[in-house]
């Protein structure tokens, strides 16, 4: 398990570092470097603490949200990241498993591609409501095809609504960390998402 999602991971991480440095090269490389292009530079002084509220309030209400009848299974369900998760259950491999699955594979790369490569685009496009309220969509958007894996229970109006609103709020909420907290780097928005999976994966293998 954990060494095939090291290759995973390094898979996943050279396709978003190919496509964000061809993006920047393309359209970016005579105005600003890559690295605060994307959003990996140095991020505002006093950034956690306020990141850390942010997150516990995010992480609340996703909490709340998955009480709901069928939610915890859905997540769970066979094929899905905490599926396997949930039947390892927490073994000191499956430890290791969910540390570099949320802080590296989820966590990093999904913040470098959905914050970084298209939130800092579509805010420096669009301004900072319209552009952080459209990648949010973009990136609950995504958490839909949860029910187009093999073994995933048919949707629902309330589990559509949920795996919708849940990811596309903390998604806003990242963005909005990123460029208040952040100084437009994506690190507020990453230890958000990586402390996020880390919570609810290590919950499920613990079951």
């Amino acid at each position: 398990m954990f060494g095939q999602e090291v290759l995973n991971t390094a898979l996943q991480s050279a396709f978003v570092f190919g496509v964000s440095a061809l993006a920047w090269v393309i359209f970016a490389r005579k105005k600003a470097g890559y690295v605060q292009w994307i959003g990996l530079g140095s991020p505002a002084s006093g950034w956690i603490k306020p990141t850390l509220i942010t997150f516990a309030i995010v992480a609340g209400a996703s909490a709340l949200a998955m009480l709901l009848p069928g939610l915890s299974g859905l997540v769970q369900a066979e094929g899905t990241v905490g599926g396997r998760f949930a039947e390892t259950g927490l073994t000191p491999v499956a430890f290791a498993t969910i540390l570099l699955v949320a802080f590296v594979k989820t966590g990093f790369t999904e913040e470098l591609f959905f914050r970084g490569l298209i939130g800092k685009r579509l805010i420096n496009w669009l301004g900072f409501a319209r552009g952080n309220l459209l990648q949010a969509a973009i990136f609950g958007a995504i958490h839909l095809l949860i029910f187009v894996v093999p073994g995933a229970p048919d949707p629902t109006f309330a589990s559509l609504f949920v795996m919708f609103f849940v990811p596309g709020g903390a998604g806003w909420a990242m963005g909005y960390a990123n460029e208040k907290f952040g100084g437009g780097t994506i690190w507020p928005g990453w230890l958000m998402h990586g402390l996020g999976n880390f919570v609810a994966y290590t919950m499920m293998a613990i079951g």
